[in-house]
């Protein structure tokens, strides 16, 4: 959050360099224009003004949405129950012979490589898909489901306002504009198309199409994709006071830390119950995030698709080593950093006499937002790789 303050300052001083140039350029095309003579230079610097990127400063989020889960009903002490549940696509078995018994209020998170069956787990667990093996679930267990693709199912077509009505019951329906407003849609707001919404709008919305619905047991899916610091914050401070069962799918670890008191790990083709948090199980597997989890992972053998699947594939890889090795750097970078703080605050004249000192930790400070310009530029690529 400090560094987000820091880059909203270097925003706004590049924005105003920015605006001074297009005005210098603004008044040489005006006095350009009026001479003949000078005509193509004019449209020449007014091909120049329209390739400029303009820079846009980070919105300053001041308002905070507020959240809370309430508990349907009080389910029996068994939420769910399954022995040798299994889930196949064709000739790729994903999930095979999971047995898990999990009691009321507990809060589990599904953790491990990408592709080892945990959002498929979740969507059998919440009936979205069918599984091969025995599932029981238990007397009133209520269930509210959040998907990753959850704000893609949203109609387009339709405004905030009707699609909250529409997942609203009897009960809550003169509630509905009260909870809109809890989750920062106010006034007019409510009247925009969910085509105009940006993706943390959409998740916005769609945790407050959620809360519409009574349950007792929340299984969510990569909740906090898209969401601002302020709103992952909200939605933690939330979620653990829910008195529920809480089912959480996530590569997040602080958004995990404090969350959940079990972890489910999915790890070659099969599943392993730890009865510790991920603070705890990330310290046993002598870890530092859940990304390196997925890289040190032994290789299961499979034969070399052809072609583009292949490239694809070879290159996501690629990437998400680069991802946990400046994951890693910025780690360790803070740490090193923290380390000089605290040595400041303890013997600050001490410490700045120190040859070079000033130069040094600044030019940290530089590493570290080139380090985390990169990890965002990372991301951006995975993301658009699942997509193609």
């Amino acid at each position: 959050m400090k560094l987000r303050d820091e880059m909203r300052v270097q925003q706004l001083a590049a924005q105003k360099n920015q605006e001074k140039e297009i005005q210098q350029t603004e008044k040489l095309i005006e006095r350009f224009r009026a001479k003949a003579s000078k005509a193509s230079m004019a449209q020449s610097l007014i091909k120049k003004l329209d390739k400029v990127d303009r820079i846009e400063v980070d919105a300053e989020e001041t308002q905070a949405m507020k959240l809370k889960f309430p508990v349907s009903v009080q389910p029996g002490k068994m939420i769910f129950e399954s022995r040798g549940l299994a889930k196949s696509y064709g000739e790729k078995k994903v999930l095979h012979g999971v047995d898990l018994f999990i009691e009321r209020g507990t809060k589990l998170a599904f953790v491990g490589q990408n592709g080892q069956g945990k959002s498929t787990l979740a969507k059998i667990l919440v009936d979205v898909l069918e599984g091969e093996g025995e599932l029981t679930r238990g007397h009133n267990v209520k269930i509210g489901y959040f998907a990753q693709n959850q704000s893609e199912t949203l109609d387009p077509s339709r405004t905030i306002l009707q699609i909250v009505e529409d997942a609203a019951t009897n009960e809550n329906r003169s509630r509905v504009r009260d909870l809109l407003g809890a989750f920062l849609f106010r006034g007019d707001t409510v009247d925009k198309k969910v085509a105009t919404l940006s993706g943390g709008e959409r998740n916005r919305l769609a945790l407050c199409k959620l809360l519409l619905q009574p349950f007792n047991v929340l299984v969510m899916d990569e909740p906090t994709n898209h969401l601002d610091i302020q709103s992952k914050l909200i939605l933690k401070e939330a979620l653990a006071k829910f008195e529920g069962t809480l089912l959480l799918v996530s590569h997040d670890r602080d958004f995990l830390s404090g969350l959940c008191n079990q972890v489910l790990e999915f790890k070659d083709f099969k599943t392993k119950l730890h009865l510790e948090g991920i603070s705890a199980y990330l310290e046993n597997k002598k870890l530092n995030s859940l990304r390196e989890l997925e890289k040190n992972s032994p290789k299961v053998k499979k034969e070399k698709p052809k072609g583009t699947d292949y490239s694809l594939q070879k290159k996501n890889k690629s990437i998400n080593n680069r991802l946990a090795k400046t994951e890693t750097e910025i780690a360790d970078l803070e740490r090193e950093l923290k380390a000089i703080d605290l040595e400041l605050q303890r013997n600050y004249d001490q410490t700045i006499s120190k040859l070079n000192f000033f130069e040094s930790y600044e030019n940290k400070k530089k590493l570290l937002v080139e380090l985390m310009k990169k990890w965002e530029d990372l991301v951006s690529e995975i993301e658009a790789l699942n997509k193609s």
